[in-house]
């Protein structure tokens, strides 16, 4: 008893105090509800969260939230935390695009698990069944694919079979009345054949299309074609999973048809944007594989059973797949179409955008859908310059709703032809948009997802010189906020960037938008609504408007040069280094938003080949001893010294020194090398020049 009984002690508190704490790794802040709950709410970048539902059927029948379920299903919930914010809660504050590719990777890894479960004993030891060989195995599957539907999911060959068992239970009877339905069910191309990648004989090609629109998996109409839905696929052939049942997989492209027209976004084939062929996993997902496994340790601090031998994966890495390159595109190709786009913006940028503001600020008035706009009542609104420009209708890839089944693009060639005799109006938009991406990534070389997130409003400063933009790779320990950043920007740029501005405060001012969003934010190609976000899929797409527009150069295998900002990025890159060699690296540096110099000449390595790295080393060292800067390489004043017969170098040629010394670099005689050091500026580099 108390001896301050009848009194207050100042100790009250502690009747009211939980002395247990609560368990370790049961939230987070992209859990948003209970640890205990069988169906979870998952929120990291996405607008709203998406269901991930506990009651996976397992192997004999049970589901994983059964009561005899209860170990294995605590240990993949705590593991799915553990994994995704780390074990100490290292990663809890990475940006939400980090935390989604940490939180897929993780779910990947049980379902993996989950598929397996019988042949690991999941259900009787939970994890602890996993031993070190296990463990190995495990890595070793997840990268001898490059993409998890192969390695996890085992995507073609569980459709396959799918399609077997519904070929099955399809009669000749059920076949012929889809086929009189849906003629161009029956029609299957050459390269269909070539690139069939199902298990499946091309002649069953059609009555298999049969079987799946008998299974309600198709979506889609005659218009744009009908397609396999692979998300409603996929919860019918993964029922053993947690996240795979509820994600869409890798387009059925045999199994399309097109009652109307072929599908198609693009005049030629692609010309391949990187180096290689993916067959092994890349290296940034093996890292986020292993972590999981690894981190699965931990669970046994929460008394739950773990693997043993953790610790021999650690550094454990198979053969995994070289990161791929941007190719560079020629050069004389990039700077055609960097001219036409800047022709393009001046001779015809404003009257096509004030054409659509024209179209979009009558409909708005009128309160009816731009696609409901008779072509005569069109043609009346744009004006006569864009009709004596050639403008016909709203867009080539629009329709009226009158009910009526026409083609809309109609045959590729036509279509493109029609394009460059500027038959369509939003077609025009996405050109010079793609025109303005094309100038503005040249010239400033920042990274694509920089320029997709410009904001109309904010990317100039107030003197109009300045290009202001959320600095990629910044939100590390950032709690996912991007860093802004600002780097000088040429006058032509500046005079593109404002017409769009122009564009988006016009359609604002008009009642048309609400308010001024993203910089290349589009108009639908259905003509649907007036803007839409811009997103990567679109701001590509813009360059390939362009580049089909401009008629980028087609190699001999009949592939065309679709450009992407990378190659831009690229590009500005070498040309700078070109111009000044080693002795403004660091202002590149600044320039691309790089950590420091080390990284940047990594950088220029990967993009250029030896021979021009020797050559532009060839440049630096001419120059350096023309204006008799060569203090600090006695090799090279001696070398040049016993060539030229002087220690005068400003009085020989400067293209004799250059010469001679990318003979001596390409014939291996001399070499330079970086060294790299730290000093108060951070990394520093100096560039040894060394005589073999």
């Amino acid at each position: 008893m108390s001896l301050l009984t009848g009194r207050e002690s100042g100790y009250e508190f502690l009747d009211d105090f939980d002395l247990v704490e609560a368990s370790p790794h049961t939230t987070a802040s992209w859990l948003r509800c209970k640890f205990d709950e069988n169906s979870w709410a998952i929120l990291t970048n996405q607008k709203k969260p998406y269901e991930l539902d506990w009651g996976v059927r397992l192997w004999d029948g049970s589901l994983l939230t059964d009561d005899k379920n209860e170990i294995l299903l605590r240990s993949l919930k705590h593991l799915l935390i553990i994994s995704t914010n780390g074990v100490n809660d290292e990663f809890a504050t990475l940006s939400p695009d980090s935390q989604n590719m940490r939180l897929a990777c993780t779910l990947k890894v049980i379902d993996y698990l989950l598929i397996n479960a019988q042949s690991y004993d999941l259900i009787a030891f939970g994890l602890g069944a996993l031993n070190a060989d296990d463990l190995k195995g495990i890595l070793n599957q997840l990268a001898s694919f490059a993409r998890s539907e192969d390695s996890i999911y085992a995507w073609h060959e569980r459709v396959s079979a799918f399609c077997t068992l519904q070929l099955g239970g399809l009669s000749n009877a059920e076949a012929e009345e889809f086929f009189a339905k849906y003629p161009s069910m029956l029609e299957v191309s050459d390269d269909v054949c070539e690139d069939l990648s199902l298990d499946i004989n091309a002649s069953d090609i059609p009555r298999v299309r049969a079987a799946m629109m008998k299974a309600n998996l198709y979506y889609g109409n005659n218009h744009n074609g009908y397609k396999i839905s692979t998300k409603v696929l996929s919860e019918r052939l993964y029922p053993d999973t947690l996240r795979g049942r509820q994600t869409a997989k890798s387009a059925l492209e045999a199994l399309s048809f097109y009652p109307n027209e072929q599908n198609y976004k693009r005049e030629y084939p692609s010309v391949r944007v990187t180096t290689g062929e993916a067959e092994l996993l890349q290296e940034s997902l093996y890292f986020y594989y292993r972590y999981t496994l690894v981190s699965s340790a931990s669970l046994s601090a929460l008394g739950l059973p773990a693997p043993s031998d953790t610790i021999t994966i650690k550094e454990y890495t198979p053969k995994l797949n070289q990161p791929s390159r941007f190719r560079s595109v020629p050069s004389g190709n990039l700077l055609k179409l960097f001219r036409s786009s800047m022709e393009f913006h001046v001779d015809h940028g404003r009257k096509i955008l004030n054409g659509f503001i024209r179209v979009a600020s009558y409909c708005h008035a009128q309160n009816i859908s731009m696609i409901r706009l008779a072509d005569a009542d069109f043609m009346k609104i744009i004006g006569p310059e864009l009709v004596d420009f050639g403008v016909k209708k709203l867009g080539l890839s629009s329709h009226r709703q009158t009910g009526a089944r026409s083609r809309r693009k109609g045959d590729r060639n036509q279509y493109f032809k029609r394009i460059r005799a500027n038959h369509g109006l939003l077609e025009l938009v996405y050109v010079y948009l793609g025109s303005i991406q094309l100038t503005v990534g040249m010239i400033m070389a920042r990274r694509v997802d920089e320029l997709v997130t410009l904001e109309t409003q904010k990317c100039l400063d107030s003197t109009k010189s300045w290009l202001i933009f959320k600095l990629a790779k910044s939100t590390r320990n950032a709690l996912g906020i991007r860093q802004r950043e600002s780097r000088p920007i040429d006058a032509i740029a500046v005079e593109m960037i404002e017409e769009l501005r122009r564009f988006q405060k016009l359609l604002k001012r008009l009642g048309v938008i609400d308010d001024l969003t993203d910089l290349f934010a589009t108009p639908p190609s259905m003509g649907h609504k007036v803007l839409q976000d811009c997103s990567l899929h679109l701001y590509n797409r813009h360059l390939d408007f362009a580049c089909d527009y401009f008629e980028s150069d087609v190699t001999e295998s009949g592939e065309r040069y679709y450009v992407r900002q990378h190659q831009l990025r690229r590009f500005f890159a070498i040309m700078f280094f070109y111009t000044n060699s080693f002795g403004e690296l660091d202002t590149l540096r600044w320039m691309f938003g790089h950590r420091d110099i080390e990284h940047i000449w990594r950088y220029l390595t990967e993009c250029m080949e030896p021979k021009e790295i020797r050559g532009a080393g060839a440049r630096y060292f001419a120059g350096l001893a023309k204006k008799g800067r060569l203090e600090n390489y006695k090799n090279l004043r001696d070398l040049l010294s016993a060539q030229f017969g002087t220690t005068s170098f400003a009085l020989v040629d400067e293209g004799k020194i250059e010469t001679y010394l990318a003979a001596m670099l390409n014939e291996g005689k001399a070499r330079f090398e970086p060294q790299f050091f730290k000093d108060e500026n951070g990394t520093s580099m100096k560039i040894l020049f060394i005589v073999s």
